[in-house]
């Protein structure tokens, strides 16, 4: 008996801690989430979360991968901010980043995504929920339902939410169609979601490649003082230089192994970029983004 308590008791501490919020000065505060992809040891915390109090109330980047989660981060951001959330930002229409709205719908807090991102969250995010519903669980999952946010904005545009001052930037289609980076002017904070990631391979799945590197290239023209990645721990604007990296050098060999000839079997087995491989998720997505690099330049090729 006294080793199944022993047993029991980390996973019931895991299952029910909070969430670990680092402040990083002037209202601004992180929320850092695993690195690997979702399972049942991470409980789905995957990806990055955080928020920003101003004098009048708090806005809260990303909504988490649950209901349990969610409701976690916003309680966490009322306790510790002092101030009622009045408005969550959606960066990317990714599952980590949206499955804990529901906490947020409940309470009346607006959801504010790009336009882009709320049509992809309407269309295919039913079939997200089932996969970490199998995934997770039904009792992890526990009141987690699909929201779609109903503010929306088109392009880039300054808000006030909560008596701040807020910069959304949209550059296009980058790392999703929807994308949307959160920029706060008076700290120099940017929280630029998927389209940065810190020692974890970029996922090219829903990526148009131009877009992202162009849109890389715009961030770094903003010069930001504070770097909050979708994933990885928080730095300055120099880990825009290995994302770009891996995106561009990627793409330059996937290129010329379609247009030389290889297989996909080929590319995928000879494609390596080994100043990348200890990043995390290299085994998984490393393969997936030539694989899906390969198809898109071969239908370029067929269909130009």
């Amino acid at each position: 008996m006294l080793v199944a308590c022993l047993t029991a008791g980390p996973a019931l501490a895991a299952e029910t801690a909070a969430p670990v919020v680092t402040p990083a000065g002037n209202g601004i505060y992180t929320i850092i989430g695993s690195t690997n992809e979702a399972s049942p040891e991470n409980r789905g915390r995957v990806g990055n979360a955080g928020f920003i109090v101003g004098p009048d109330g708090t806005v809260v980047i990303n909504t988490g991968s649950s209901y349990r989660h969610g409701r976690e981060l916003l309680e966490a951001a009322e306790r510790i901010g002092g101030k009622p959330v009045v408005l969550a930002v959606i960066t990317q229409p990714l599952q980590e980043f949206i499955m804990g709205s529901a906490a947020f719908a409940e309470r009346g807090i607006p959801l504010l995504a790009h336009e882009a991102a709320a049509r992809l969250i309407g269309e295919r995010c039913e079939q997200c929920l089932r996969n970490l519903t199998r995934l997770l669980g039904a009792q992890a999952m526990r009141g987690t339902r699909v929201v779609v946010p109903a503010r929306t904005v088109s392009q880039s545009g300054d808000i006030e939410a909560g008596g701040r001052r807020l910069r959304l930037l949209h550059f296009g289609w980058g790392s999703t169609p929807g994308d949307l980076a959160v920029l706060d002017p008076a700290s120099g904070t940017l929280f630029a979601g998927a389209l940065v990631s810190v020692g974890r391979i970029p996922d090219l799945r829903d990526a148009d490649v131009r877009g992202w590197l162009d849109a890389l290239d715009a961030l770094g023209k903003l010069s930001p003082r504070t770097l909050v990645p979708g994933y990885g721990p928080v730095a300055d604007a120099g880990a825009l230089v290995p994302v770009r990296h891996y995106i561009e050098r990627l793409a330059e060999e996937v290129l010329a192994r379609q247009r030389g000839g290889a297989s996909l079997y080929e590319a995928i087995r000879d494609t390596r970029l080994p100043g990348f491989a200890d990043w995390a998720l290299h085994a998984v997505l490393h393969p997936r983004n030539v694989h899906r690099l390969y198809l898109q330049f071969e239908n370029e090729e067929l269909n130009p």
